[in-house]
């Protein structure tokens, strides 16, 4: 028996249950998209932070022939301070550990979007929003109840939160979605 896709959703299937399902793949897309993006700033900002503490506490480098001119020691100088006051500060910006933290709860909500897009793929396979369907959609909700007590609660920018959406919705249009009879 073929399955066939059904058009665009209307005000008629808006309020079929199973919209619950795509709802929930769809923030749990925008999630890990979200994470993505603050993990890949996070490693940005923990390696600008090693590089300066790398490149000034070399002494060698202060003796490159560049520097060897007012400029080149006032630069150095200045890299130096810049150095010393990263050293002293850098326990406040505890990036490793919030690295940490973030990879564990991204890889938290691919999994939590893994289950909910098999049970989208269960669904449109069974051509209904059934019983086994819904019970597979509760224990997906059990599991984002815990990666939501997992979260620290920083705020996305709304910027970030846009471009993601924007992407997602590229990648899961309505339109893509099996409204069963």
């Amino acid at each position: 028996m073929a399955l066939t896709e059904q058009p665009c959703p209307d005000a008629s299937t808006r309020d079929h249950p199973v919209w619950d399902v795509y709802n929930e793949l769809r923030t749990a897309r925008l999630n890990v998209k979200c994470l993505e993006c603050k993990i890949k700033s996070l490693r940005r900002k923990a390696l600008a932070l090693e590089i300066v503490m790398a490149v000034s506490g070399t002494s060698s480098i202060g003796g490159f022939w560049f520097l060897q001119n007012q400029l080149g020691t006032t630069i150095w100088k200045g890299l130096g301070a810049v150095a010393v006051v990263i050293g002293a500060i850098k326990h406040l910006f505890p990036f490793g550990d919030r690295l940490v933290k973030k990879e564990r709860l991204a890889a938290g909500y691919r999994m939590l979007e893994h289950e909910l897009q098999c049970v989208r793929v269960c669904i449109k396979e069974r051509g209904a929003y059934d019983a086994a369907a819904r019970s597979e959609f509760q224990i997906a909700l059990r599991n984002k109840r815990e990666l939501i007590g997992q979260s620290d609660d920083e705020p996305c920018s709304k910027r970030l939160i846009k471009k993601c959406r924007i992407s997602v919705e590229n990648e899961l249009p309505e339109t893509d979605f099996y409204i069963p009879p």
